[in-house]
């Protein structure tokens, strides 16, 4: 080891310093971002703490007391959406001297072949330059560790952000999920059923800003509760280190009956998507969402081709979003797996549209086909019984 004269060679990170992407590229609506994902930091952590966070210069500093274990913390923020990489950081005086002493701190138990110094200053205005810092500090490192230089793929990157009062240093980072803090870009209604697909695509909306509200299409009593319970638990992964959100459950059993008796078997899927549809978008609207959302992906299956889209869609009077409509199966599944929602959609379940399913739905259906079907249905009266019928819970981060 080296015996630097301050002997103060283990410096713990007790800074975790926080870079969002994105969210610089937003000119007027920077703060208003910045704000946002200030709260949700402080919500993911735990609300029920006072958390000492500042912005700083594109980037947000969260201290660490010491009871705290900053791993955990780390975990808690890699599921926050606007977060594009965290540093467990050291803060020092913005001196020459301060940093190399914390860089060889951060450095000394690692093993690293290569290294780079990578220095940024944000704000001008101290006696030494960013090469300066590189060439220093990156001298003291290689005389501690023996190891070589490399500026293209080093293994290990050394970062200082020297600001006009303090300087950070830390040794490792760790990328964070990106996208937009939630809740910055409006409130969707996410049809969530037990499947694959609708949480990837609840997911993606949830990465652009979007806060959800889950809405689930259950059969009971003609099935078990076991799809309630299902998307109840793929919600609460969805929503770990997010504000809290609202899911609604509701009662589609008697509506499928009515339409059995009264309806072509051929039809009955696309009825059972558009009286969907109906209902969600009378939630949606009670709720102040902009959007439904769903994990539709185009020719997946028969209900999926255009022009059944196009039918089932007829009857929203909100856009109906489908972040996955170009993927095809193996992506979704790969990044359901990402997500961590992959092995709860493929536990068995009875959903509702696995229930009385006919054996060739037609793939082929315009609007007008549909209204002429469901002329012997009243639309309203159903729409209501089952909207008579939810069960609305919040969904706590947890």
């Amino acid at each position: 080891g080296n015996s630097l004269s301050t002997g103060n060679l283990r410096m713990k990170p007790h800074i975790l310093l926080i870079h969002y992407g994105e969210l610089a590229l937003k000119g007027k609506n920077r703060e208003l971002f910045e704000k946002r994902l200030v709260e949700n930091i402080r919500i993911a952590l735990g609300a029920d703490r006072d958390w000492d966070i500042k912005r700083l210069y594109g980037r947000i500093a969260v201290h660490v007391d010491e009871g705290n274990d900053v791993e955990t913390l780390v975990g808690k923020l890699r599921n926050v959406f606007g977060i594009a990489n965290i540093a467990p950081a050291v803060e020092v005086k913005p001196k020459l001297d301060a940093i190399e002493e914390a860089a060889l701190s951060l450095v000394e138990n690692k093993v690293f072949e290569s290294f780079a110094i990578r220095a940024r200053r944000p704000e001008k205005g101290q006696s030494f330059s960013s090469q300066e810092i590189g060439t220093k500090v990156g001298a003291a490192v290689q005389k501690a560790s023996g190891s070589k230089v490399d500026l293209t793929s080093p293994a290990l990157t050394v970062g200082v952000v020297v600001m006009k009062r303090r300087a950070f240093v830390y040794a490792d980072q760790l990328k964070g999920v990106g996208g937009l803090p939630a809740g910055s870009g409006g409130k969707v209604a996410c049809l969530i059923s037990g499947g694959i697909d609708s949480p990837v695509a609840c997911w993606r909306m949830m990465k652009r800003g979007c806060h959800p509200l889950f809405i689930h299409f259950h059969s009971a009593p003609f099935t078990s509760n076991a799809s309630k319970e299902k998307a109840h638990e793929i919600v609460e992964h969805l929503m770990r280190g997010q504000p809290s959100a609202k899911l609604i459950t509701v009662p589609f059993g008697e509506l499928q009956k009515k339409i059995i008796t009264g309806v072509p078997a051929k039809y009955r899927i696309m009825l059972y998507r558009r009286f969907m549809i109906r209902i969600a978008n009378e939630l949606a609207r009670k709720n102040d969402a902009k959007a439904l959302v769903s994990g539709e992906a185009l020719g997946q299956v028969a209900s999926q081709t255009l022009s059944n889209l196009s039918t089932i869609e007829d009857v929203s009077e909100i856009p109906i979003l489908r972040p996955l409509i170009g993927m095809d199966k193996q992506e979704i599944v790969d990044e359901a797996k990402r997500i961590g929602t992959f092995t709860m959609s493929i536990e068995p379940h009875d959903d509702c549209c696995s229930f009385l399913m006919p054996k060739n739905p037609v793939t082929r259906t315009t609007p007008k086909d549909l209204a002429h079907v469901e002329k012997h249905l009243n639309c309203e009266e159903l729409v209501n019984a089952a909207l008579d019928g939810c069960e609305e819970e919040a969904i706590k981060s947890a």
